[in-house]
């Protein structure tokens, strides 16, 4: 059994993607090995034990709702008439009406830069509308799930720092900071805020960063200082909050879409024994 997940698919491959040409090539490699394609009801059977569902068993699936997945992923799912699962962040949703496009009007912006713009409610060209969602969903090639209706992610540890701003940055940097990113803000693994409560940098230790005169003296004050990170939330706001954000999520789909989730992707792949609780 193979879960194969996927971002993006691009005529040419980008950070985040996979070119069309290779996503072809995969789905026929599958196809003709003889795997069995499975949606969300297809997995549940299959952990369930349905010896009906073959062990050589495969689900594709796609991350966030990038519109790309319509315009260069769908074409060759219908090709191969085998179905894979989307799931759909709410949160990133293109708000235009009756907008569906075609690969003629569709400019590819960068993955990194399209995050930013939408988590920012700057700009949300580069993922679905939800009449290109139910265009997918009338094709029959789409298994559309839930993938929560927030996409942004807090400091919770410091144990892969990649570097500091600007040298690097990150789409969720702002938010996890609570701030424009300050020269010397580490970029390190965010964690995802559907998983644990909200964090943010302490006082003391933002101005120690800002008072550092390289790269080398931050990574020390990281390793070293005795309160990096704070929690701004307390447990029971953290269950509401995620609880609101994943009702949220189920709503609209089901309003848009008429459809009731059953299968939740987590985004970034994070989740807590509590937040699968409040699940």
């Amino acid at each position: 059994m193979i879960i194969w997940f996927y971002h993006r698919v691009l005529p040419s491959k980008q950070k985040l993607s996979v070119d069309l040409e290779t996503f072809e090539k995969q789905i026929l490699f599958l196809k003709k090995s003889g795997f069995y394609f499975i949606d969300s009801k297809g997995l549940i059977r299959y952990l369930s034990g349905d010896r009906l569902i073959s062990e050589k068993s495969v689900m594709i699936t796609f991350d966030d709702g990038w519109v790309d997945n319509f315009i260069f992923a769908q074409p060759v799912l219908a090709k191969f008439a085998v179905k894979a699962t989307i799931a759909v962040n709410t949160g990133l949703i293109n708000p235009s009406h009756g907008l569906v496009r075609t690969s003629n009007a569709y400019t590819i912006t960068d993955s990194k830069k399209a995050l930013s713009n939408a988590v920012n409610n700057k700009d949300f060209t580069s993922f679905l509308t939800w009449d290109e969602l139910r265009e997918m969903k009338k094709s029959g090639f789409w298994d559309i799930q839930a993938h929560g209706n927030s996409h942004l992610g807090c400091y919770r540890n410091f144990d892969n720092i990649r570097g500091f701003f600007p040298e690097k940055e990150h789409w969720t940097m702002e938010f996890a900071i609570g701030e424009n990113p300050f020269l010397g803000a580490p970029r390190t693994t965010f964690e995802s805020i559907l998983s644990s409560p909200r964090t943010t940098l302490s006082d003391d230790f933002k101005e120690a960063l800002r008072n550092a005169k390289n790269n080398s003296e931050r990574l020390a004050i990281c390793k070293t200082h005795p309160c990096p990170i704070i929690e701004i939330e307390t447990a029971d706001e953290f269950e509401n909050r995620v609880a609101n954000d994943l009702e949220i999520c189920k709503h609209k789909l089901r309003e848009n879409l008429g459809i009731e989730p059953i299968s939740l992707f987590w985004p970034w792949g994070q989740s807590t024994q509590k937040s699968i609780e409040i699940a």
